[in-house]
């Protein structure tokens, strides 16, 4: 439980962690990325308002008045006398009558048939801006022509990829670091959950111990009672509810035991089939008496690893709460067999209450459908709790299901043959 409760701290703690970071990591790129689309795109305007060149002096038509009033343009950049040296690109005239001018005195890793041929590439494409490999073009109409500017953004690719890099890299070594540190502090920051627990389990078992014996006391009074002045209805409810309370006070016991950290199932190799046959003949009485039509479907070879005295107890409550809550004239049915190296048990009924889907809140402790009949029936709503952690215990999975009138619990165990002793 302690250790399922730190997985979990550890999984919430770190998934929140992650997808905060990915939400900052993709932000910051997609900035980067912004600014660098915003240069490259003020850059290749400049050279389209120029016939096809970078000025070597360039004023923009509004111009900051001050320092504050630049933190409006976050995305923008400075254009120096540096920028036409710094700045790799060509330019392609598309005369109305025909000529070509191309303009590549600005690169030099191409060449004047290769920015040709990607000239008439572009313009037979029909776009007006977008990428070409490591080149971003834009279509200026001019007087007689069309300019077709392509502007090298190699080098902003290779910033932008090595920044990704570089920044994916550190988030990774950070979620390690952190995924770490949970592991050796996650211990520490439930320990008040922890010793809640604790106190829990110490005061049910505590108090399961203390009342016990004033409920002996109590029955052993009662029996004196009726020595004296025989048996009656109020000499029987007392017994009847002495003994609810001590099936209650069990139940309780049994829980908080398989709830301790330490708790390890005695386990060995028996006959699960036969268990499962000898219990549902043990419920024919109680089948007959409610007029249910049992169905059934048993392997009573099947064998498995495990605790036969847990066993026992689970197919009991499964039975004795499907029984319970069958209408009277309703239908059970029982299955039990081998599903791959696993035993299935499955058993469902007609029921009065209208259920659907998952109903995995049946297994919360204390949780009843209907209060008033279970009182009357004598359950307290921690049968199928105990059913849970024994199935638990031997790290199989129970499930319930709801289909209109009809309820299906379902488990699964390893059969673990091959741990036997």
């Amino acid at each position: 439980m302690i250790k399922k409760l730190q997985r979990k701290f550890i999984f919430i703690t770190f998934s929140s962690l992650f997808i905060v970071l990915l939400v900052v990591i993709g932000t910051i790129n997609a900035l980067n990325i912004i600014q660098t689309e915003n240069k490259t795109n003020e850059l290749i305007n400049i050279i389209l308002d120029h016939d096809g060149i970078l000025p070597r002096e360039f004023k923009p038509k509004i111009k900051p008045k001050n320092d504050f009033n630049k933190m409006n343009h976050p995305f923008g950049f400075d254009y120096s006398k540096e920028t036409p040296f710094q700045t790799r690109y060509f330019s392609i005239k598309f005369f109305d009558n025909g000529d070509i001018v191309i303009d590549t005195k600005n690169i030099a890793s191409i060449d004047y048939s290769e920015a040709r041929n990607l000239g008439e590439l572009v313009i037979n494409s029909g776009k007006t801006s977008g990428y070409k490999g490591v080149y971003k073009f834009k279509i200026g109409k001019k007087d007689g022509y069309k300019l077709l500017v392509f502007l090298d953004c190699r080098r902003d690719i290779l910033v932008i990829r090595d920044f990704a890099i570089v920044s994916i890299f550190v988030g990774i070594l950070f979620l390690i670091f952190v995924l770490i540190l949970l592991s050796i502090l996650s211990k520490r920051a439930i320990k008040p959950f922890i010793e809640s627990m604790e106190k829990q389990k110490r005061f049910i078992t505590d108090a399961g111990h203390e009342i016990k014996t004033p409920l002996a006391i109590i029955s052993a009074n009662t029996e004196v009672i009726e020595m004296y002045n025989g048996e009656n209805e109020w000499t029987q409810s007392i017994r009847n509810q002495v003994n609810r309370l001590s099936d209650l006070i069990k139940s309780l016991l049994s829980l908080a035991k398989m709830d301790e950290n330490d708790f390890k199932l005695e386990m060995e190799e028996f006959c699960c089939g036969d268990v499962v046959c000898n219990l549902v003949d043990n419920f024919d009485a109680l089948f007959n008496s409610k007029n249910l039509e049992l169905r059934k479907g048993i392997d009573s070879n099947l064998k498995m690893f495990g605790n036969r005295n847990d066993f026992y107890n689970l197919i009991s409550i499964l039975l004795d709460n499907s029984v319970k809550y069958t209408p009277y004239g309703g239908k059970i049915e029982i299955f039990f067999g081998k599903k791959d190296s696993k035993v299935e048990f499955s058993i469902s009924n007609t029921c009065e209450e209208y259920l659907q889907g998952d109903l995995k809140y049946l297994f919360d402790r204390f949780y009843r459908l209907d209060n008033s009949r279970s009182r009357e029936g004598g359950g307290y709503g921690i049968g199928l709790s105990i059913a849970e952690s024994i199935v638990k215990a031997h790290k199989g999975k129970i499930t319930a299901n709801g289909n209109g009138n009809q309820v299906c619990f379902r488990f699964l165990l390893p059969q673990n043959l091959d741990k036997r002793k």
